[in-house]
């Protein structure tokens, strides 16, 4: 027998553990990333969501009601908002969008009625949002998320 071969050396445990926790700070650091990326794209993706969702929700509304002389500016109290009209069963109704406490908001009403703002529903959450109307029948729709991030929309009303 060679007792030289059955021996263990304390290198190669000493090597053995050093590669195993080389490995397990890869792994660690990998996960860590793989974390970071994820929370950032999902913040994104929500901001993201916010703003582009309430623009699209006034361009469709704004298609929806693209006749002569019914979609203008006005103001719901202190606030400034996009007010449709349309006629139904012989009555005029008016639907205001706007935005109060951070929120776009979006009111049905009978034409001679007085807007509050309080009355309207919720419909996303948005910041910064305003309403110009840039020329005759073109309107410009800005929206910021919480971040800050900003768009904005033109659309021009066909009918006009």
């Amino acid at each position: 027998m060679n007792p030289s071969r059955n021996q263990k050396h304390f290198i190669d445990v000493l090597f053995t553990l050093g590669l195993l926790c080389v490995f397990a700070a890869s792994a660690l650091a990998v996960v860590l990333i793989g974390a970071h990326v994820y929370k950032t794209t999902a913040a994104d993706m929500d901001a993201n969501y916010t703003t582009r969702t309430s623009l699209s929700y006034i361009a469709e509304k704004v298609r929806q009601h693209d006749e002569s002389g019914s979609i203008f500016l006005g103001k719901v109290e202190d606030r400034d908002a996009l007010i449709f009209l349309e006629t139904i069963e012989d009555k005029e109704y008016a639907t205001y969008i706007y935005e109060d406490e951070g929120y776009l908001k979006e009111l049905f009403t009978q034409k001679e009625k007085e807007p509050k703002k309080s009355q309207g529903e919720s419909i996303l959450e948005v910041t910064d949002f305003t309403i110009q109307e840039a020329s005759k029948g073109l309107f410009q729709f800005t929206a910021a998320d919480r971040q800050k991030h900003s768009l904005s929309l033109l659309i021009h009303v066909q009918s006009e």
